[in-house]
């Protein structure tokens, strides 16, 4: 016979069911045969939209009948603390059994101030953070929890550090930052931001959650499970998640007197910093590096906002075009018409050398570029926009957990674990997938389900594996599109288009073969196998190109332009399909994220 859903399983139903009225939705279903044969629960749930919904499953949990009957006979146990001082004995000798009260335990070991079964280093309001509480506080309703920043994320009083694009908001950096955007680049009001997203730092979870204001985590000693903090109490835990996040990247060589006026982009106070600046003209210009997703976003955003002060917006990379690492070399040259068209003054082949302060004093800074010829500009301001952040492992490398070189992140299997009780989510974690390899994710999508896994691994001892393909999204900017990315972006593989234009290019002003997209998709292919894809105006495909990329589909031959095992594995529903066929070059978000394929 069937069987209710276990607590465990009842509390990521709860959580993965917010939202689902507008586009965060949950998926339930069971099977039953004759009496003692297995039922089934599947349990999906997805962050998507941006206006549409991207429909489709984020996250599925097949569970069998035993399962959920051991489940329920034998609810999941809460670390105490005498499993811990037994681990203690273990590992040093009976002696510590004693450990609170035995001076000579206190030789070998700090004292503790005090146990906790649950310790979550991150930011209190991270989304990470508030997605595992919810997990946890649903599985251990009365479990004491500690939540603990590390030295890095401290001074963050709204801990919005997480793909802050805040460009998409006219408030200030006291939003919510459980509505964050789901995206590194987004910068256009949506639906989703003010629907999709449940208002997770605002939860109310059990009286046992204890978050540390006064001090931070300076040690981890993942051996006899201790965190040392920067007051110098510690405290011993059953079990951790490390979810530090990313490390600010910075512009280097950058004079101490002139800091203030540069602006490296990573929290929403940045972004509102650099806005206020522009919109209320306090400065003549402004030079925006990076042509990256974020970077495009930012200076499209900026010559909007800058339109009423006449502020002008310089946008300066080393690459040929604006995205030229993400998309094919039409799409790139269309981006970067697009800007201009918005105002902004596009500087492609230049990079920064040095900033100054300029001998006249007119503008607060003076950058030498190096393009084809040496070039300088002076301005107000110069904001850095890097697509790409490094992990903030510090505090991991300190603890002896291993490290990926590659893409900078925690080393953890497809559960989420790190060391045995260390698991590590979100930003941090380079995790395996099993169709694109060893990956680190920037995705408040990946954030969100990462962290929800590996809290119920923690709570239950389960060992599920995190199988989840996370999308990053984008509404508006130069595209003014809505973009759904999943997997590797990367032109530096083949890369094959399918669209649809809403009225014939080649007149006057279009630009060739993008201007007058309507709605379409870019497959990304390493082999001849579908590896990533990025969908225009079709974010309601973003379930069967989830299942593409997943199934391993490739192609075996190309007729001209058209790839027809691509062209039809889709139903994309449009009329007049376009086919493009392009050439590898360059290098994008693979290169970042996977260490291996």
């Amino acid at each position: 016979p069937n069987r209710g859903m276990s607590a465990p399983r009842a509390g990521l139903r709860q959580l993965w069911r917010a939202g689902r009225s507008s586009r965060v939705w949950l998926r339930a279903a069971s099977t039953s045969a004759t009496s003692g044969a297995s039922a089934r629960r599947v349990v999906g749930a997805g962050v998507f939209g941006l206006g549409l919904a991207v429909s489709g499953v984020a996250a599925q949990w097949w569970h069998t009948h035993e399962a959920e009957a051991a489940a329920s006979e034998n609810p999941p146990k809460v670390p105490t603390e005498e499993e811990w001082k037994a681990g203690i004995a273990k590992q040093h000798g009976s002696m510590l059994l004693s450990m609170f009260d035995s001076e000579a335990a206190q030789e070998q070991l700090p004292k503790v101030t005090k146990f906790y079964p649950f310790l979550i280093i991150s930011h209190p309001r991270a989304v990470v953070t508030q997605s595992a509480l919810s997990v946890i506080t649903d599985v251990h309703p009365d479990a004491e929890i500690l939540i603990v920043s590390d030295k890095y994320n401290f001074d963050d009083d709204n801990g919005n550090r997480i793909y802050s694009g805040s460009f998409a908001r006219t408030t200030s950096s006291c939003i919510n930052p459980g509505r964050l955007n789901i995206s590194p680049f987004s910068t256009s009001k949506s639906k989703l931001d003010e629907e999709l997203l449940m208002p997770l730092s605002n939860k109310t979870h059990s009286k046992g959650v204890n978050m540390c204001s006064n001090a931070y985590a300076v040690r981890l000693d993942v051996r006899n499970k201790l965190v040392h903090l920067s007051d110098g109490r510690v405290f011993a835990f059953g079990k951790c998640l490390l979810a530090t996040g990313c490390r600010e990247a910075k512009l280097p060589g950058i004079p101490p007197g002139l800091q203030q006026h540069v602006t490296n982009l990573r929290k929403v106070k940045d972004f509102d910093k650099i806005q206020t600046l522009v919109r209320e003209g306090r400065i003549k210009n402004i030079v925006i590096v990076g042509g990256g997703f974020l970077g495009c976003q930012v200076a499209a955003k900026l010559a909007d906002q800058g339109k009423a002060k006449h502020v002008e917006v310089i946008h300066a990379y080393v690459e040929p075009g604006a995205l030229y690492r993400y998309v094919p070399t039409y799409f790139s040259d269309y981006v970067t018409e697009r800007l201009r068209e918005m105002g902004v003054s596009e500087r492609p082949y230049h990079m920064v050398l040095n900033i100054k302060e300029p001998a006249d004093r007119t503008h607060n800074l003076q950058l030498a570029l190096q393009g084809f010829e040496k070039a300088t500009i002076q301005c107000g301001h110069v904001v850095f926009a890097p697509t790409h952040l490094e992990g903030n492992v510090e505090l991991a490398q300190q603890a002896g957990l291993e490290i990926d070189t590659h893409c900078g992140g925690v080393m953890v299997n497809s559960e989420l674990l790190a060391r045995s009780d260390i698991y590590v989510a979100g930003d941090t974690a380079s995790y395996p997938d099993t169709m694109l390899g060893r990956r680190r994710m920037q995705s408040y999508d990946h954030s969100y389900h990462s962290g929800a896994v590996a809290a119920y691994n923690m709570a239950t001892g389960s060992r599920e594996a995190y199988n989840h393909l996370p999308v990053i999204t984008s509404s508006g900017g130069p595209m003014a599109m809505e973009v759904v990315v999943l997997g590797d972006i990367d032109s530096n593989v083949e890369m094959y288009s399918v669209y649809q234009t809403d009225k014939p290019t080649g007149g006057d002003g279009d630009v060739p073969g993008w201007e007058q997209w309507e709605k379409g998709i870019v497959y990304y292919l390493k082999n001849k196998k579908v590896v990533g894809a990025m969908l225009l105006n079709l974010s309601g495909r973003t379930d069967d190109v989830r299942q593409l990329i997943r199934s391993g589909l490739s192609y075996t031959q190309r007729s001209g332009e058209e790839i027809k095992e691509l062209s039809n594995a889709i139903d994309l529903g449009l009329e007049k399909p376009t086919y493009r066929h392009s050439a590898a070059r360059g290098s994008g978000l693979s290169r970042f994220h996977t260490t291996h394929q």
